[in-house]
Formats: C-alpha cells, structure tokens, sequence
C-alpha cells in the first residue's frame, strides 16, 4: 500500500470517518465510500494551500519575573529555559480536522531564529533530524483534533533547546515558526517574537560576618557537652545568620544545589546516597534545573531559618553511632560558599 493511500486512511481515521473495517464476517473488508475520498482529497487540497489558517507566537507565562504571556517578553538570562506557545486559527466555512503522527515534528514545524541579524543554526542533533523527516514518512502514534472556523487553538510549545545548542548566546533573538499541515505543502508563518538574552551577572561575595549554624529540626534538649540522640531520618535545620553590615540577596533556595554538607564516623567521610549524587550532579551540568527566586532578602543583623536538609535523603538509614556533621551554603547560581559550619554532633540510636 502506498504512502497515499495509507495517509488517506490516518486522516479519514482523524476524521471519525470509517477508512475500513470488518463486518459480521470475519473475511470481508469494508473500504472507504467514493465520497468519503472525495472529502479527504478536499481537504488535502485545502492544507496544501492554507491560506485560511494563521499561527500566532507568543512567550510563555513566567513567574519569575512575573509576567503574561508577550510578543515582546522582558530579557531571559543565559542558561533560562526559553519555552514559547504557539496558537493556531482557521477561517474556512467548516470545521477541519487536524491529524498528527507523534514522530512529525521535524517535518511539520520550522523554527526560525535570529540572533543580532545573523540565522543561528539547529543543533547537529536536530539538523540530522530534519534531513531524515524529508526522506521518510513520519511514524509513531496520531491524533486528531476538530478546528472550529475562528476559534484559536493552542499547537503547543516551542522549547528553544529542543532544536538548538543551549545556552544561547547573550544578544537580541527574532523567532518565527512556520508550520505545514502536509508533506509537500506550503509553510504558514507566525508572528515575531522578539527578545534578549543577557549573560549571568558576576556573583557576589559573601559578607564577613555571615554564617550559617545547624542543629536537629525538632529535637528535645540535650545535656551540655553530650551529643544530640537522633533516628536517621531526622531532619536538619539551617539558620542564616548575617551579623554583617549587608543586605544579603539569596536567590538559591534548592537544597541539592545549594547546600554541601559533610557527615563523618569514626574520622571517615560518609557519602551520598546514589539519588543524591545524581541530583547534583545534574544541577551542576544543567543551572536551568536549579529552583531559584529573585525577591528574598536577609537583612543586617537578622538571623532566619531559611531551609533545611534531610539525612535519610542526603545519605540514607544511617548505621547507629557518633556523627559529625558540617555545611556549606550558596546563594548564587556560580557564587561562593559561605564558610563551613560549626560542627552538629550527633548520635543516631536504633
């Protein structure tokens, strides 16, 4: 059966018409009617041509800074995720019928972007992609939508290092997205967006007089100069302490990231449990995956609880004896680390 054929049985599926199906009798095949073809070779015709369909692009809605969805969306720092939403409109006299292979993407949609008046190229990766998607019939599962005439739809969502090397340069980006609706179809165009992508300001240091201190969340009293008695899922609360002249912006808040404790037995360092170290070593390669807020601040002289950490999550069931326990933190994405903690000493009890 030819590529044809077999696309005119997908979209007369997509359109809830029956392509084929079995009777009563298990040897008899019933084929598509002469007018259910006609209607799909109409339609065909119109989605080579699709005048009557128009793509609207716009940024996403961010939280940090807040800010509605925009074809002019305030500046991204290098290494943020950069996601647009692309909308979709038909004015023809019917509703239409859209369907999609899960495996067409790179047939079907074209990103376009510009960086300071220069193309930027897709990732080999997605370059090789697009190549084979103009070779071959695109595979994997469809599905089918209804387009109501003068409705808009949402397409979904354009992740810019999806289709190229991340992270992008800092500059000033024009992105297009032009999308077909068949193979050998004409390409319809959406609107600009434009925007800026600045580079990561330089860290700052930590003030002189700024400390962190831990000690047991929840734990009872203990006698002086006698250890804390904890189970090991106990958790550990971390309290900033800024006796410095300095107002202190914190933006890191993930615990993976900005935290590094050090447990040690008997003299020997403890380490990380495998979740853990994946963790971190994720954030480390990716700072888009790091959680981050742009609008807490620590005051001169103040003293907060800011977060915590847990030692079953950091390190796992705990073996009983005497720990010693020390942190770092970070409030940066690239900055410095605040100096080690005094020492938690601790017991974990059967």
């Amino acid at each position: 059966m030819n590529r044809k054929i077999l696309n005119i049985f997908a979209v007369l599926l997509g359109m809830g018409l029956s392509a084929f199906s079995q009777s009563n009798d298990q040897n008899r095949v019933i084929y598509p009617t002469q007018e259910q073809i006609d209607k799909y070779n109409r339609l065909v015709e119109l989605l080579k041509h699709p005048k009557f369909i128009t793509l609207r692009l716009a940024s996403t809605r961010r939280d940090s800074p807040s800010e509605e969805p925009s074809t002019t969306p305030s500046p991204y720092i290098a290494n943020q995720w950069m996601n647009f939403q692309l909308f979709i409109t038909q004015d023809s006299a019917e509703k239409l019928v859209l369907t999609t292979s899960s495996g067409g993407v790179y047939g079907a949609y074209r990103p376009e972007l510009i960086r300071d008046g220069d193309m930027v190229p897709y990732s080999q990766e997605v370059a090789t992609s697009i190549e084979k998607s103009e070779r071959e019939t695109p595979n994997g599962s469809t599905r089918s939508r209804a387009l109501e005439p003068r409705h808009e739809y949402s397409l979904g969502f354009v992740a810019l290092e999806s289709w190229y090397d991340s992270p992008l340069k800092p500059g000033h980006y024009q992105l297009t997205v032009r999308k077909r609706f068949t193979q050998d179809g004409d390409w319809v165009e959406s609107n600009p967006v434009t925007f800026d992508v600045l580079p990561r300001k330089a860290p700052t240091a930590t003030p002189e007089g700024f400390r962190i201190r831990l000690f047991p969340d929840g734990a009872k009293a203990k006698y002086q100069d006698q250890p804390y008695k904890l189970s090991y899922d106990v958790g550990v609360a971390v309290e900033l302490i800024n006796d410095s002249e300095q107002r202190v912006q914190i933006s890191v808040i993930d615990k993976y990231y900005g935290h590094r404790p050090q447990l040690t037995k008997d003299g020997k360092l403890i380490p990380y449990n495998e979740q853990t170290t994946r963790l971190i070593e994720s954030k480390e390669k990716d700072t888009r995956l790091i959680e981050v807020v742009n609008d807490f601040f620590l005051d001169p002289k103040t003293v907060q609880r800011l977060d915590g950490f847990s030692l079953k999550q950091w390190y796992g069931r705990l073996a009983p004896g005497i720990y010693h326990l020390t942190d770092r933190r970070r409030f940066e994405i690239g900055g410095p680390w605040t100096k080690e903690s005094a020492e938690l000493v601790f017991e974990i009890v059967p």
